[in-house]
């Protein structure tokens, strides 16, 4: 079978167009040179000249109306077809080395063999089934395989689902947002006609968030359409006998199983995008409260800073360092005073007003009383710890207990668990992770103080009706045990 195979190459090399460089279709000959073309080859290889022109072998000058079919090449060139095939498949069922039958499988190389090869040096130590034995264990590899790349597929699935539904949450939370602020520009235009750039900031923000929703969609419909690939071969796979099934069965698995695992699921909508959306939803808070001051202002008499509107509305990012005066004689300020844990013993430190002399707590050296500002805080993962903000004026002697009655708004870690303090001051258990890093955000004019995942924007809490009474704000900060804060 194989010595009649290099004839039946040079046949097919016969009936093959050499401009296409496949099987003649529709084949014509030319009279001048005896030369043959697919009718459709030459005719676009020569373009709209008329009349003569040259062969694109020989370039022998011709005639195009001279060109007639060549019905008995085009016979030659079915009955190729059919022996080629013939051939090719009785060559994939025989042994090339010792022309024998493949009857079996060699587990080891994982491929078919002959009797011959089974008793040769190669496969002498292997374990070597009939391929009746073989199939069904690596049909059931397939199925396996295909179990869990089916179940990567309904992953995707599920991710686009989220994808989705995070997306129009955000769009509702951001137009809500815009009513807002909408509302606020009605009550007093005549401060905020230029600050109207907001909204095109919003609808900018709402094309990226449909932007980014599109592009995650089409990440994942790729994904998905590589799954539904592999899932359909191998479906088909399933379907054939077992010669065709276990011919280059190992690259087939090695394919097949380096799609069954499934990164992370990916980030639709990035941080960043996040942060621009919180920001919209802390202005508002920020107008009423500039709103109230300017009621005060008519009804009052009372005197609002030039710069309130402008300075309030764009966020301030604070380098805050902590304040050593108010530290407690345990705590170790770091010497950029960027950091803070508990030490061993007390200090002697002077008792001075400003020190906490009972409680573990310090305060950072910037004071705020108006504007919108935040920082970040490394709170790791050690316990007994909390950052906020508290009021100028909070108790600094002797014990009491901090919370917004106290003047101290705060999210902690007491106890293994994430807590907020509640109006009294006790600690409120908090729903949803344990980040690593927090953004403290304080918003003067709007009485609020909230806290976010500083690597994932997430609200931790937010004290949304918090009130300052118009006094000085300094950040807070309270260890105890192993627990370390360090500032960014």
């Amino acid at each position: 079978m194989a010595a009649s195979w290099g004839p039946v190459v040079e046949l097919c090399e016969e009936t093959t167009c050499s401009i296409c460089l496949e099987y003649f279709q529709d084949p014509v000959i030319i009279p001048e040179c005896g030369h043959n073309f697919c009718r459709a080859c030459l005719t676009q290889h020569w373009g709209k000249s008329e009349a003569k022109a040259s062969c694109p072998q020989c370039r022998k000058t011709v005639e195009q109306g001279s060109i007639s079919r060549n019905l008995q090449l085009a016979n030659v060139v079915e009955i190729t077809k059919k022996l080629g095939k013939k051939e090719a498949e009785g060559k994939g069922s025989v042994c090339e080395k010792h022309k024998e039958p493949l009857k079996l499988f060699c587990k080891e190389d994982e491929a078919r063999i002959c009797v011959v090869c089974d008793r040769s040096k190669e496969h002498k130590s292997h374990e070597v089934v009939p391929i009746e034995e073989a199939y069904p264990e690596y049909k059931d590899q397939i199925s396996s395989c295909l179990d869990n790349v089916t179940k990567e597929r309904d992953k995707i699935l599920v991710f686009k689902k989220d994808a989705e539904k995070e997306s129009q949450d955000l769009l509702k939370q951001l137009e809500a947002e815009r009513e807002k602020l909408v509302a606020e520009i009605r009550q007093m235009h005549q401060f905020l006609e230029e600050k109207e750039k907001l909204l095109a900031q919003m609808a900018k923000v709402k094309k990226e968030i449909a932007k980014k929703r599109e592009e995650h969609l089409d990440r994942l419909s790729g994904k998905l359409s590589s799954f539904e690939s592999a899932i359909q071969e191998m479906e088909e796979k399933l379907q054939e006998p077992a010669s065709e099934l276990l011919q280059d069965i190992r690259s087939f698995l090695q394919r097949s199983q380096a799609k069954e695992n499934l990164d992370d699921p990916p980030v639709a909508f990035p941080p960043a995008l996040k942060w621009k959306i919180w920001d919209f939803c802390d202005i508002n808070p920020f107008l009423d409260g500039v709103m109230k001051k300017f009621r005060d202002i008519v009804e009052h008499g009372l005197q609002l800073r030039k710069d309130t509107l402008e300075y309030g509305l764009q966020l301030q990012e604070e380098n805050i360092t902590l304040d050593p005066d108010t530290a407690h004689p345990m705590l170790i300020l770091s010497k950029d005073r960027k950091s803070v844990r508990k030490g061993e013993v007390c200090q002697y430190l002077p008792n001075n007003p400003e020190r906490f002399d009972t409680l573990t707590y310090v305060l950072g050296c910037e004071s705020f009383s108006s504007g919108r500002h935040f920082w970040e805080v490394t709170v790791g993962s050690e316990e007994n710890w909390s950052v906020g903000v508290a009021r100028e004026s909070v108790k600094r002697k002797g014990n009491f207990t901090p919370g917004p009655k106290e003047g101290v708004w705060r999210i902690g870690n007491w106890g293994d668990q994430y807590r907020v303090s509640g109006h009294t001051g006790c600690p409120v258990p908090l729903l949803g992770g344990e980040p690593k890093r927090i953004r403290v955000a304080l918003n003067c004019e709007g009485g609020r103080v909230s806290f976010y995942d500083a690597d994932t924007a997430a609200l931790l809490h937010s004290f949304s009706e918090a009130s300052f009474s118009e006094e000085t704000l300094q950040p807070f900060f309270s260890v105890s045990k192993k627990a370390n804060l360090t500032l960014s």
